[in-house]
């Protein structure tokens, strides 16, 4: 009898030692939201796991895996068992940008951002400003508008508490170029202007960005092809 207690408690011992403790997740090595926006990690370990958060300034994770974009910035999140660690790379972006691919079709925008929340026809989509229903927290609604069926443009309805946010976001990844004049509505308005090279000449993307738009006095920015600017909400703005 003593050998085969022996022998089961040796057996125990190995079982336990061949324990499998890893982390297992499946997300992406990088985690990348936007503000105020919720990530779900959907980790799984056999024994509890903790979840922390070296920046709670800008990240914050509750104790059971769901990720907080709490202000614009850079973070770790960190998973840890009784004998394994995981760590994870945060990016908290103001807003998410639209779309670069310029004369994708409707079904192509269709497989990044879904169905779109209203739509004229195959000519405008929109994505949230719908019976309050928010794009994000700091986008109001995102619109791509089409012709024959190859989006062009796309305008982002920011909320103007926001403006230093944005304009330090612009400025941190565009260059400024100039301001010019639009008149829409029979109303003057004036558009900064970006581009996503410092010569415009070999620019991809332009960006507008001018304020006091709609009901709400929102921030607009308009991304359109740096070549086809005079196709867009700025056509009535010559680049010289």
């Amino acid at each position: 009898m003593k050998k085969l207690a022996l022998i089961l408690s040796f057996i125990c011992l190995v079982l336990a030692s061949c324990k499998d403790n890893s982390i297992k997740y499946n997300g992406p090595e990088t985690i990348n939201i936007v503000l105020r926006e919720y990530y779900n990690l959907n980790a799984t370990s056999n024994d509890p796991l903790n979840y922390s958060s070296d920046n709670e300034k800008y990240v914050t994770v509750s104790a059971d895996g769901v990720v907080y974009g709490k202000n614009v910035g850079k973070a770790n999140v960190i998973l840890s068992n009784t004998e394994n660690e995981l760590t994870i790379p945060v990016n908290v972006s103001l807003f998410e940008e639209p779309s670069f691919d310029f004369g994708a079709s409707t079904k192509e925008i269709k497989a990044i951002y879904g169905e779109p929340q209203h739509n004229y026809g195959d000519s405008v989509y929109r994505y949230g400003g719908v019976q309050n229903i928010w794009y994000s927290y700091a986008v109001w609604e995102m619109i791509f508008f089409f012709n024959n069926d190859k989006y062009y443009e796309s305008d982002l309805f920011i909320r103007n508490d926001l403006d230093f946010l944005v304009t330090k976001y612009l400025d941190e990844n565009y260059f400024y170029y100039q301001d010019l004049n639009d008149t829409l509505n029979g109303e003057a308005k004036t558009i900064h202007i970006y581009f996503d090279t410092e010569d415009p000449r070999f620019a991809n993307v332009v960006v507008g960005k001018q304020y006091n738009v709609g009901s709400e006095n929102d921030i607009l920015l308009i991304y359109a092809p740096a070549e086809a600017i005079m196709d867009t909400r700025m056509r009535n703005a010559a680049i010289k």
